[in-house]
């Protein structure tokens, strides 16, 4: 008896631990935007078009899974390129010291029915700190996911523009950012 018990006990752990998916996000049909305020005046918006992010989901045991995401700075796009260039220069990203942001969870946390949070360390501009993803799962089917995050970050914990003066107005810059992510996923060939 003890030894079925066993048995079944290790027969429900792999079929749990076969349901995990590998799955990377898909650019094609996702976005990792952000948007700063400009003196309280104005909004700029922007995005980065290049990175690679992977999710080993599952949805029986989140804590579980994971998500580790390697962002390129300089495919930072704002709609005008003088502007990408300066953000990309030592006065904010340093993209040639620092070309990568980096995310990567600890942990996932459910906290209601489509309601999440990766839990891990984000790393920019050379500087790590503990970091909480929301996130909420919009549709799955198969092997596709949406996922949709929106939360912020202050800038100058991670160094970005903290020595940037403007020449006219002081507090040019909001330290806020506001982080707005749609992903699609598709599944990760191993």
């Amino acid at each position: 008896m003890k030894i079925l018990s066993m048995i079944t006990l290790l027969f429900l752990s792999l079929s749990v631990g076969a349901q995990t998916k590998k799955l990377k996000v898909e650019p094609n049909h996702s976005t990792i935007g952000f948007n700063i305020s400009i003196s309280g005046f104005s909004v700029v918006t922007g995005k980065f078009t290049a990175y690679e992010i992977s999710l080993d989901w599952n949805e029986k045991l989140t804590d579980s899974s994971k998500i580790s995401a390697i962002i390129k700075v300089e495919s930072i796009n704002t709609g005008i390129p003088e502007r990408d260039e300066h953000l990309q220069s030592a006065d904010f990203f340093d993209v040639t010291s620092y070309p990568n942001i980096t995310f990567q969870s600890d942990s996932i946390k459910k906290i209601d029915y489509s309601n999440f949070e990766a839990h891990g360390t984000l790393t920019m501009h050379g500087i790590t700190h503990p970091f909480i993803l929301p996130f909420q799962i919009v549709k799955i089917e198969n092997n596709t996911i949406g996922i949709s995050s929106k939360t912020t970050l202050n800038r100058l914990d991670y160094g970005v523009g903290s020595d940037f003066n403007h020449s006219s107005m002081p507090n040019f810059l909001s330290d806020e950012i506001e982080l707005e992510f749609h992903f699609w996923t598709k599944r990760r060939k191993e």
